[in-house]
Formats: structure tokens, sequence, C-alpha cells
């Protein structure tokens, strides 16, 4: 009877959530958005989303019902069908593309056949029909009669906004100017998705050090000295966007959220390390545009880093609150008066001992008073035995049971980049004790976490030793 019991409260879970989204979208006067929709990102209904009422309920429907279908499906069923998963990722890929969801929005919101979708790319329109039928079976695009689809909620997150004509037009530059999103799923799908393919071949070669990304693409450089070849040009820039895209879901001043930056003196020299094109730091300066910042990445990053500021924050810019630095991480660190050095997506590039030199090298550049703050995401254990930290925050919140404590394939997106820095960089996720660990060896101390609502990322503060 234990997993009757089990699941009729699993479906109490859903009841309550349920309860609880259809309250507050009913006192706001909102729709809950369609599925059958496309996403409108600055919808009101959509920023309910991050109402925090909203975000816990649903991460207790994803939770709850991916729960009980692993309860109530055939164990080998279920098991098969998660190895035949990354049909799904190949089939995402193909129709980003070749253009699906721009050729459907141009079409309108009836859509249209599969041989006008084919067209443009001279492919197979059986093919493309399949693709699309894998996807719209996992809600991605909607198949509103036979072989004519439309654009629906999920698919349309991959509009990358501009004409049909121009994106086969220009291939080169079809990302260029985009949210991120495709780029992000496209560079996922094909970089990402080769390397994890060679996940267990490395595990069965345990004196070949190489990357699953290294066996994938048959090379002994890094990813990013790679992606530096001419030959791959593309594939580079599309990366290079796609990490625009993976704060597409966070929401703007995500930022601003946890540490007191209110609380630094006028004139505080934040240095954002690694900062590309300084996106993060540039929606704190605009919120405290008291404080200095300085932009450090290499050359290209900091040349387009100039033009966004210019763009973006021309009082700051042309005041010279802002300053721009060619650096390389791994070499000592020219700044000797920080008050914070920020490093946004950084640490989990790399492995414990790159990190710990990165770390080292901002450690000897500090003043008694300078502050590290890391925003990373944290791991939290799928075990109710949670290993016990004193650190103010450093606490995950549990979900309630029997689900998951980590809310499960609700949380799925961390272990997905856990595996992804593996792969392809050898960096890792870290949970709150691997974070200890590298910190104390670079010569800092770890004081404070604020956990971001509504986001994966946490802020991560450390101070000197």
């Amino acid at each position: 009877m234990e997993s009757f019991s089990t699941l009729r409260l699993l479906l109490n879970i859903l009841t309550d959530a349920v309860t609880t989204i259809e309250g507050v979208y009913a006192d706001a006067g909102q729709p809950l958005p369609s599925l059958d929709e496309p996403f409108v990102h600055d919808h009101p209904s959509e920023a309910l989303k991050r109402d925090p009422r909203v975000s816990d309920a649903a991460k207790n429907i994803m939770a709850a019902a991916s729960q009980m279908t692993a309860l109530v499906c055939d164990p080998v069923t279920m098991v098969i069908n998660r190895a035949f998963a990354f049909h799904i990722s190949s089939c995402l890929r193909a129709a980003s593309e070749i253009n699906v969801v721009e050729i459907l929005r141009e079409a309108g919101s009836k859509g249209t056949h599969v041989k006008q979708i084919a067209a443009p790319s001279r492919t197979n329109p059986g093919l493309v029909a399949r693709i699309l039928r894998l996807l719209a079976t996992h809600h991605i695009f909607r198949e509103v009669s036979p072989d004519v689809f439309c654009n629906n909620r999920l698919s349309s997150t991959l509009d990358k906004e501009k004409s049909t004509k121009e994106l086969f037009d220009n291939r080169q530059e079809r990302l260029t100017g985009t949210s991120g999103v495709a780029a992000l799923a496209e560079s996922a799908a094909e970089n990402s998705f080769k390397g994890s393919a060679f996940l267990a071949d490395t595990l069965l070669q345990p004196d070949d050090l190489r990357l699953p990304f290294n066996l994938a693409f048959r090379t002994d450089e890094a990813l990013f000295k790679f992606l530096q070849r001419p030959e791959n040009s593309y594939s580079r820039r599309r990366f290079a966007v796609g990490m625009k895209g993976t704060a597409a879901s966070d929401p703007p001043d995500l930022i601003l959220q946890g540490f007191e930056w209110g609380k630094l003196p006028s004139g505080a020299v934040v240095v954002d390390v690694g900062g590309g094109v300084g996106h993060a730091s540039l929606v704190l300066a605009l919120a405290h545009p008291r404080l200095r910042i300085i932009n450090q990445d290499l050359a290209p990053a900091i040349e387009l880093s100039k033009v966004h500021w210019k763009q973006n924050f021309p009082t700051h810019f042309d005041q010279g609150l802002v300053g721009f630095q060619v650096h390389d991480f791994f070499t000592p660190q020219p700044v000797k008066d920080a008050a914070i050095f920020l490093l946004r997506y950084i640490i989990h590039d790399w492995t414990d001992a790159q990190a710990v030199t990165i770390l080292k090298h901002l450690r000897e550049s500090a003043t008694a008073t300078t502050q590290l703050v890391l925003l990373e995401k944290i791991i939290p254990v799928a075990s109710t035995e949670a290993h016990c930290h004193v650190i103010p925050g450093a606490q995950h919140q549990h979900a309630p049971p029997p689900l998951l404590p980590n809310w499960g394939e609700a949380s799925a997106e961390i272990y997905f980049y856990d595996m992804t820095m593996h792969n392809m960089l050898g960096g890792v996720e870290r949970t709150v004790g691997g974070f200890v660990e590298i910190l104390v060896q670079s010569g800092w101390k770890l004081v404070q976490i604020h956990h971001c609502p509504t986001s994966p990322l946490s802020q991560i503060v450390a101070i000197p030793v």
C-alpha cells in the first residue's frame, strides 16, 4: 500500500500547487499563458512566473508530475525512453538550423504545411515532418493537422526575431543580435551533445586524461582554444551569443538580489573578472552609479564591452566610471584596490586546481577589506542526508516529501550544466563543500551564501584569510 499512499501524496502536492497558481493569476486578473500560443516575454502574465508563490508551486508540479510518471510507468520503457532522449536534442537543433520557428512565425497562427517549411532549406518534407512530430510530442511546436505545424509557447522561445530571408541569406550572422536562446540550444545540441556521447569512453579508459569533448572532436586542444581555429569561427560566434542565452530565464536584476551592494562606499571599485561584455556589472552600475566598474576579459570581448557600455550607459562610460582591461585571469591580478572581485559563471568552467590558481591571483591582490562575490550554481544533493555547514544561507530548502529533496526533474538544469562543464571543459558545478575547499586552498573564507529567488544561481561571498 506504500506506493498507493505515495501516489496520493503526490496528487495532493499537484492539487495544492494548481490551486495556488490559479489564485495568484485570478487575483492579478491575468490568464495563465497558453501552451498553444507563442511566448511573449514582456506580457504581464509572464511576470507572474517570477512571483515566489508561482515559482515554488511550479517546481512542485514539475517534480510531482515527473515522480508520478516514474512511479506508474513500466520501468523498462522508462529507462529505454531515457536512453533514446538524445533524439530530442538532435531534432531541436535540426529545427533551429533550418529556421523552422521563423518560417512558422511568418506563416501566422494557423501554421503551414511541411512542404513550405522544408522548401527554403531544400530539405526532405517527410523527414521535416518526422522531426517536428517528435518535438510536438514533447510539446515543442504543435501539429494542428496532419503535416501542418505551428509555433507554440516552447518553440517560440527559439525565435531569432529576424526575417527568414535574412537568416538564409547570411548564415554566418544568423545568430548575431539575437536573444541567445537559439544559439545556446544549437550549441548545446551540437558541441555538448557530441561530447557527452564519449563520457562512458573516458570512464572506461581512466589512464587517458582527455575529456569527452577531445574524443568527440579528435583534438588535444581545450575547448576555448579549439574554437579559436579559423574554421570554427561560426561555432565560436554561436557560443558567444549562446552565453547571453544562459541568462534569458533569469530576472534582469538578479545580480542585485542578495549581496548588499548599496552598503559599498561611493567610488568603490568592482572588478568584473572575465566579465565578457560586462552585462552583469552594467546592471549593477545602473542601480548603483556611485560604484566604479573595471571590466576584465580577453581583447575581443573587451572591444565588444566598450561598445556595449557606450550604448547602454553612456554617462558612466563618458565619466570614466567604467574601465576596460585586457586580462587573463590565470596571470597576476593588476587591480590592487578592489572593494569587490566579481566572477559570474567563471569558476565552474575549471577544475579545482585551475580554479584555485584563479582565486589565488585575486587573493594576492586583495586588501584586508576586499570581498569576493561568485555568481555560480550550487549543486544540491538528492538525499535528505545533507552536509552540515554553519555558513549563513548555505542550507538549501528541501522539497516536501515524498518529492526528492532537490525537487527532482524540476532542478534538472543544474545537473545538465554540471555534466556539460565536465564533458566540455573538465569543469564542475560544485556543492557548498566543493566551494569551501577551493576557497580555503586559495586563501579565502566563505562567509555568506545568497540563494537567488526564482533562479538556480547563488551569490557566494568570501573574505581574505
